[in-house]
């Protein structure tokens, strides 16, 4: 009998036995301050016309083109590099998956690749909105995304050594502020 197989068996035992049903009172954090969270950028994209790229087998797509913006951070600022994208997938139960992958230059000439993927997700009453054809409000909806970054070694490269939690702010039509999360704990 492999290891997988013993594995399988243990698991299906332990279901049978009732023994791992875990409950919600049953979670307890081990520490204090386990995961916290800090800004460290925040990233200003201005979108060029959106380009509807159709239906496709995982859904429908859209392109959202990256043609500028600024940024500010932790230690560093720049511009948004235009060229990026944000390929969005709506899938048939309204949630979008987001796929964005641009360039950021710094003041000092250091270009930073961000690549940006995640979920938008409209809640009952979002849904219910969208059904009436009406304006969603930021509580109507749940966006995060996970940015991660690659960067030339030196000043920057603590970029790539972080995971990070981001949000997503409508500031115009044309423009969305994307705030970047440091998650870190004890």
């Amino acid at each position: 009998m492999t290891t997988r197989h013993k594995l399988l068996l243990a698991l299906s035992l332990t279901s049978l036995l009732g023994l791992s049903t875990v409950q919600a009172d049953d979670l307890k954090e081990t520490k204090a301050n386990r995961v916290t969270n800090e800004l460290v950028m925040q990233i200003h994209v201005k979108l060029g016309p959106e380009e509807d790229m159709g239906q496709g087998a995982d859904g429908h797509r859209i392109n959202y083109p990256i043609i500028g913006g600024t940024f500010v951070g932790k230690g560093l600022k720049g511009t948004v590099v235009p060229g990026g994208a944000d390929m969005s997938v709506e899938r048939a139960d309204g949630v979008t998956l987001i796929e964005a992958l641009y360039r950021l230059k710094t003041d000092d000439g250091q270009i930073i690749i961000i690549h940006n993927p995640g979920i938008w997700r409209p809640n009952a009453d979002g849904l219910a909105k969208q059904a009436k054809g009406q304006e969603l409000a930021e509580a109507d909806y749940y966006c995060r995304t996970t940015p991660s970054f690659k960067t030339q070694p030196g000043n920057y490269a603590w970029l790539s050594d972080y995971v990070y939690v981001g949000t997503i702010d409508d500031v115009s039509d044309d423009e969305v502020l994307i705030g970047v999360y440091r998650v870190d704990g004890a």
